[in-house]
């Protein structure tokens, strides 16, 4: 038996619109369906034909349980109306998600003699749902490994802890209640300078990510070494609501590091004491030669003997003053400070010698570069220019033309330094930075070794173009501050 649309009581127009929008249902007393419309048979993908006179239970998923649907036949049975979801399965074999409502129909002996049931398609609604949780339990399941693998530290938007981790606290030697309120500042092992905190806090507040190592001291007076991660967590309307600081101890490896470099200086200053040798032995045996010359009292060239012997001195003296730069453990002081003073400094410095050796030098650079600035230290760098300016006046002993010039791109500023002089084969470039190499009669190559080292701890870089008989051009590049 099947029911004609007008006998459920809608008007025409109604019944023409609930076709379009809402799939309609009605099934007799045994569950039977004997009317469906359109809606209904696309959500079900079977014709009209194939559901009239067949359960409705034709499109059970075998998602619910037998007291589920129990549950919803005792309801109706009783003359309530239920509402529900319910998963089915289309004549294809796809799921399907639908919000049910079934209305009894009661007979005039009280008793439902058919259902109604208005039905909602919310399969994507459900689908999303189902994946939403599958995110959710993937990021708990994230955030889980991470508090157990990671030392995690989150700070409120004035850097104080609103939460630290176990990890966190057991690096620290900190309780979690003596943490909470407090500023990180209170693990300062005073290595690092106030300006490397500023650094910090200047990217973070920004919105953007900042990576580096930090030196921390715990409450039992130990130092330790983090690798940390500190990401910005914004709000919707783009304000920063707190920080959270992913970190991992690399206090061990930092060790292993100390250790290596203890036996790779071993084996430099190995090297390092043969080339010295070897440096002063030439002067050495020059002033022993003019010493023993003096002593036979031999008058007539002792003026020029002696003049020899104190340029001699100055020579050892030149060698072992740059050798104790590279001996000296000298503690650089990073602040921000503009370049373009510092390159004037040195430039000043050496313009009487420029002036005696018949040579200009000619600085460029724009207006706005007035007030870039570089993380250094000024005295460090100051020695870099100094050593490759001079090294470009040596470079033209019949005189000419340095040019410095200073530019700035995305991320660094560049200052080159370029001379007409002698020029350097490829052969001598790759050699530049060794020490006791140069090009220099007299040179050491302990400046540049030097300058290479202060460039590199200042996170930049050198390099070398050059050409024989067209002049060298030294590239600094520094990252912007």
């Amino acid at each position: 038996m099947s029911v004609e649309p007008e006998l459920l009581g809608f008007p025409e127009g109604i019944s023409f619109a609930l076709d379009e929008t809402i799939a309609l249902s009605m099934t007799d007393s045994t569950g039977k369906f004997v009317y469906v419309n359109d809606a209904f048979c696309i959500l079900s993908k079977y014709s009209r034909d194939e559901l009239l006179g067949k359960r409705h239970d034709m499109l059970n998923s075998d998602y619910h349980s037998d007291h589920f649907f129990q549950e919803v036949l005792q309801t109706i049975q009783s003359g309530a109306k239920w509402k529900g979801v319910i998963r089915n399965k289309a004549k294809d074999g796809s799921i399907y998600w639908v919000q049910d409502k079934i209305i009894p129909q009661i007979g005039k002996d009280g008793i439902p003699e058919s259902y109604i049931c208005i039905s909602r398609d919310i399969t994507e609604l459900m689908f999303k749902e189902e994946n939403l949780k599958i995110s959710l339990n993937s990021l708990c399941s994230i955030a889980t490994a991470l508090n157990e693998s990671s030392i995690i530290v989150i700070l409120d938007p004035d850097g104080k802890i609103t939460y630290a981790n176990d990890h966190y606290c057991d690096i620290s030697k900190y309780s979690k209640e003596e943490l909470v309120g407090e500023k990180q500042s209170i693990l300062n092992s005073g290595l690092h300078p106030e300006s490397f905190f500023k650094n910090i806090w200047k990217v973070i507040n920004q919105g953007k990510v900042w990576k580096g190592e930090i030196f921390k001291k715990a409450k039992d007076g130990s130092f330790y070494w983090i690798y940390s991660t500190i990401v910005p967590v914004q709000s919707s309307d783009g304000k920063i609501k707190n920080f959270v600081e992913i970190s991992h101890d690399i206090t061990s490896r930092k060790k292993s590091e100390e250790m290596l470099m203890r036996t790779e200086k071993l084996s430099v200053i190995g090297e390092l004491a043969a080339g010295v040798a070897h440096e002063i032995r030439n002067p050495l045996t020059s002033l022993r030669g003019f010493a023993r010359l003096l002593k036979e009292n031999n008058t007539i060239n002792r003026d020029m003997y002696l003049d020899i012997i104190i340029d001699e001195i100055e020579r050892i003296n030149h060698i072992v003053n740059d050798f104790m730069v590279l001996a000296k453990p000298y503690v650089a002081e990073f602040k921000e400070k503009k370049i373009l003073p510092i390159v004037m400094q040195v430039i000043s410095l050496l313009e009487s010698e420029c002036h005696l050796n018949n040579i200009q030098i000619h600085l460029i650079y724009q207006e706005s570069f007035d007030e870039v600035t570089v993380l250094c230290d000024q005295h460090q760098l100051k020695q870099v220019f100094l050593n490759l300016i001079k090294n470009g006046i040596e470079a033209m002993p019949k005189g000419g033309d340095i040019h410095v010039s200073l530019t700035i791109d995305d991320e660094n500023v560049c200052i080159d330094i370029k001379d007409n002089g002698l020029g350097m084969s490829e052969q001598m470039i790759k050699r530049i930075g060794e020490p006791f190499y140069s090009t220099k009669e007299q040179g050491t190559g302990l400046g540049l070794m030097v300058s290479f080292n202060i460039i590199q701890n200042h996170k930049g870089t050198i390099n070398v173009t050059s050409q024989p008989d067209q002049g060298t051009n030294f590239r600094i590049q520094l990252p912007k501050s």
